[in-house]
C-alpha cells in the first residue's frame, strides 16, 4: 500500500538519497557522490525548517518509494496580488521499480493541489524528455519567456 505524506526537516536525508539518484540516473553527477550527498541533505535540512520549500514521500509499507519537492519563491507584490509566489518543482523521482503505477502523478496532484490553496499561480519545472508527456497532461506548457545568463 502506497500512502503519500507530507515531508519534515527530518526526512531530509530521505529527499538527499533521492536526488542524487535522480542525478545519477541522467548521467549529470561527475562530483564526488559523498559530498553531493551532504550538500542536498543540508539544503533540504535548512530549506524545510522554513517557508521557502515544501515536499512530499510516497512510501510502500513505510519505505520511501518516490519523492517531489517545490521551493517557493517570493516574488515582488503586483497591483491587486500584494502577496505573489511561485513555485520551482524539483526532485520528483521514483524508483525504477515503483515506476508506471502513478506515483508520480500523485505527488504532482499533491503539490499543485498545495500551490492553489497556497495562490501561487505560476509553478515551473525542468523536466526529461520521457517524463514530459505527464507534465503536459496537468496543462503545463513550454514556456521561452526567460532569460538566463550562467557565469
Amino acid at each position: 500500500m502506497i500512502q503519500l505524506r507530507p515531508a519534515t526537516p527530518d526526512d531530509a536525508a530521505v529527499l538527499a538519497r533521492f536526488r542524487v539518484l535522480l542525478f545519477e540516473e541522467m548521467g549529470r553527477l561527475t562530483e564526488d557522490k559523498a559530498a553531493f550527498t551532504q550538500a542536498s541533505e543540508n539544503y533540504f535540512d535548512w530549506a524545510l525548517s522554513t517557508d521557502r520549500e515544501v515536499a512530499w514521500i510516497a512510501e510502500s509499507y513505510g519505505d520511501p518509494v518516490a519523492t517531489l519537492a517545490m521551493t517557493l519563491e517570493p516574488m515582488p507584490p503586483k497591483p491587486g496580488r500584494h502577496r505573489l509566489l511561485e513555485a520551482y518543482m524539483h526532485n520528483v523521482y521514483v524508483l525504477p521499480e515503483h515506476r508506471m503505477r502513478g506515483l508520480a502523478k500523485r505527488l504532482v496532484t499533491a503539490a499543485l493541489d498545495y500551490a492553489r490553496e497556497q495562490g501561487i499561480r505560476r509553478v515551473r519545472l525542468f523536466t526529461s524528455y520521457e517524463a514530459r508527456w505527464m507534465y503536459e497532461g496537468f496543462g503545463f506548457t513550454p514556456h521561452d519567456r526567460y532569460l538566463e545568463l550562467k557565469l
